[in-house]
Formats: C-alpha cells, sequence, structure tokens
C-alpha cells in the first residue's frame, strides 16, 4: 500500500471529524459502510482488494483505474452503489458522474445512492427536495450529488469531481461491434474528458469481452497511467515463470463467490466458455505494450 495515499485518507478523515459536529459516522472503506448499512453484504477477498483500490483512487488527485472481475460478483454494488455514498461522507460537495452503455442502467445506480441516503439519516446527508430525480441529484447545502448518463449521452454544463463508467459495453455482442467500439471511444475522448475537473479521478467497471473495448484502448496507450486490477474467476498464473495470483490462490483455483457460487457451479461455467472469456491471460496479456497492471506477472 502507498503510504501517501492513507496518509491523506487519515488527513481527511480527521477534517471530516473536525467540520462535523453531529457525529456523523465514518468509515474507512466503501465495504464498512456497506456491511454497516446492510448486514448481509458478505467481504470475500476480491472486495477486499476492490475496496483498498477504490480509496486510493479516491485519494490521489488525476488517479485512472479500471477494474475488471467476473459479473454478478459484487463488483458494480461497490464500485457504483456504496462507493459514491461512501465519497460524499468524505466530501459533501464532490460532484460525481455516472455512465454506463445505457442512461436507464446509470440511472439505476443514481437512484440507489439517492435511496440509500434517504432511508438512512445516521449517514448525515440530505437530498434537496427540488434537485432530487434518479437522472440528477444534489445535497441540500452542498455542491454535491450525482448525474447519471449513458455512454454517447451529453454531459454539457456539468464539471465532475468524480467520474464512474460502469460497463460501457453491454456485453460479447455489442463488443464485437467495431462500431460500437469507435462510439464508445468517442464519446470517452470527446465528451467524458472535457467534463472533467482538476484532480477528478476516474474510474471504470467492466467485465472484459474484447481486447479493443475501451479498457484496452487505455491500457494501450504510450505511457498509460492507468491502473488495471484485473481479477479473474480463476487463477490462470505459472509459478514456475514466477507469476503470482493477485489474491494468493493456487493455479486453477475459483476465486470466494460474492453470491456464494459453489464448485461446481464455478466448472459449470467453464463449458460455456465464460471463465476463459474473463481470465486474465485473453486480455492482460502475457505478452505486448508493458501497463501499470495490478494483475498477477
Amino acid at each position: 500500500m502507498s503510504v501517501d495515499w492513507m496518509t491523506a485518507l487519515a488527513d481527511k478523515l480527521e477534517a471530516h471529524n473536525a467540520n462535523n459536529a453531529d457525529d456523523t459516522p465514518v468509515w474507512d472503506t466503501p465495504g464498512a459502510m456497506a456491511q454497516h448499512l446492510d448486514h448481509r453484504t458478505k467481504q470475500t477477498p476480491a472486495l477486499e482488494l476492490i475496496d483498498q483500490k477504490l480509496v486510493e483512487a479516491f485519494n490521489t488527485p488525476d488517479s485512472r483505474l479500471i477494474i475488471s472481475m467476473p459479473p454478478q460478483e459484487g463488483k458494480s454494488q461497490r464500485a457504483s452503489r456504496r462507493f459514491p455514498l461512501w465519497a460524499l461522507t468524505q466530501n459533501r460537495d464532490l460532484r460525481i458522474a455516472m455512465a454506463s452503455y445505457e442512461a436507464r442502467i446509470a440511472e439505476r445506480w443514481g437512484r440507489a445512492v439517492r435511496d440509500d441516503i434517504r432511508q438512512n439519516p445516521d449517514i448525515g446527508l440530505t437530498i434537496r427536495d427540488d434537485v432530487s430525480a434518479q437522472r440528477e441529484w444534489q445535497l441540500i447545502g452542498h455542491d454535491g450529488g450525482m448525474f447519471s448518463t449513458g455512454v454517447g449521452g451529453a454531459m454539457t454544463g456539468r464539471p465532475v469531481d468524480l467520474l464512474l463508467i460502469d460497463d460501457p459495453i453491454k456485453g460479447r455482442e455489442q463488443a464485437d461491434s467495431p462500431a460500437i467500439r469507435e462510439k464508445t471511444w468517442e464519446w470517452w475522448t470527446d465528451v467524458a474528458l472535457s467534463r472533467l475537473a482538476p484532480g477528478a479521478p476516474v474510474i471504470i467497471i467492466l467485465t472484459r469481452w474484447h481486447a479493443d473495448d475501451l479498457a484496452g484502448r487505455l491500457l494501450a496507450e504510450a505511457d498509460t497511467d492507468w491502473d488495471f486490477l484485473n481479477i479473474p474467476a480463476q487463477a490462470d498464473h505459472r509459478p514456475e515463470q514466477g507469476e503470482t495470483d493477485i489474491l494468493d490462490r493456487e493455479p486453477g483455483e475459483f476465486m470466494i463467490s460474492a453470491r456464494g457460487r459453489t464448485l461446481a457451479q464455478w466448472e459449470s461455467r467453464i463449458v460455456g466458455r465464460a471463465v476463459y472469456r474473463w481470465s486474465r491471460s485473453r486480455f492482460a496479456g502475457r505478452r505486448g505494450r508493458r501497463v501499470k497492471c495490478l494483475c498477477p506477472a
């Protein structure tokens, strides 16, 4: 772990406590807050690692983070629901933008965060009555809030202090379309980048379906600053070549599932080649351009 981001977090928590006489609770990580709000929350090693990287990104100006993990294992609930709420408890003036392959999907996350605030007054945040739609809402007495849009949608007039992009492409069929991949890239370069405030972190959450998806293009850029946290469903590292697994698993071992999947259920996915598509080696690349990659190496 970086001492710099841990020190920054400690400073922010101290300032938060000093400025909040109402004893609003402060959680060290989105996962700790998630477990407080919902006792059913299961904290797996993969989600612990995602928590660590989200907090680090939040405390690092201009940070760039890509999180890739198999679907239905809690990455979106943690990064697109609990994380933006946690971030607002740290900075109530934070202007958050959420994007997904369709506006309605992004709005679903905006609604979830808004409703979490309304249903948990102990968090210490309150939504304005006049700016409270699922597409866009704002906190009372602060600039902070959340705006949701689809990839390809406009963001004119909305400065962004934290940008979350969850599943920029719907799935395999869209990922196989060169036209859709190009449209997604153009939205990133022409629209999203232009709305970022100085120091704004960007976090992309996705399942990799194609080597030339948004994550692939960003990682292929020369001198990329993107951190790539890739957690494969099944450990595929090669110890004989000095490789290790990011979750310290044995070769062939599956991840502990947030959904409680059994070994037999994981193995059934191999039959459909799904786990192969989510493996590190297929898209992270054991050969090719060197990137700053938090995957086994």
